[in-house]
């Protein structure tokens, strides 16, 4: 059975996976989103990070992706409340995913790069860009300094005290 899944797409701003056959993992996110785990995608093998994915269709079901996912991260056999929760999240997460098509991750929310506007309530804060932050940082520092990887940023923007 083909599904439509996402990979790396290149290695552009953060690329810390060498990985020859990338899959994104679950996203990991803790109470630091500022670290990368709140807007930057992992590999389902290395665990290692990079910023932007592209949509692919891949011959696999949505449980065997998420035993695969599950099992390298706890190195335990998942349970079958672990499996349904990976399986609905992670078909959500995906389900406006589009093969060719690059993606970043933020906050929880997988967003389209053509986006023009990103506007949203995530896991941890608030957004709002009139541009798609990992594009911008790819020209302009400082929008990773003072949004990505900024702690004060993080912390103005959190939904709740963390």
């Amino acid at each position: 059975m083909a599904i439509v899944y996402l990979t790396k797409a290149d290695d552009r701003l953060v690329s810390h996976c060498a990985c020859a056959d990338v899959l994104v993992t679950y996203p990991s996110q803790a109470a630091c989103p500022w670290c990368g785990c709140g807007w930057l995608f992992s590999c389902m093998s290395c665990r290692k990070a990079f910023t932007f994915a592209r949509g692919v269709e891949i011959d696999a079901t949505w449980e065997a992706l998420g035993h695969r996912d599950l099992t390298r991260w706890s190195g335990e056999e998942p349970d079958d409340d672990e499996m349904r929760y990976w399986v609905e999240t992670m078909r959500g997460m995906l389900a406006a995913v589009e093969v060719g098509g690059t993606y970043v991750c933020l906050d929880g929310t997988v967003i389209p790069i053509e986006t023009s506007r990103v506007a949203f309530e995530g896991w941890h804060s608030r957004h709002a860009f009139d541009f798609v932050p990992h594009l911008r940082a790819l020209t302009e520092v400082r929008v990773r300094e003072e949004v990505l990887s900024s702690r004060s940023y993080w912390h103005r923007t959190a939904l709740r005290r963390w």
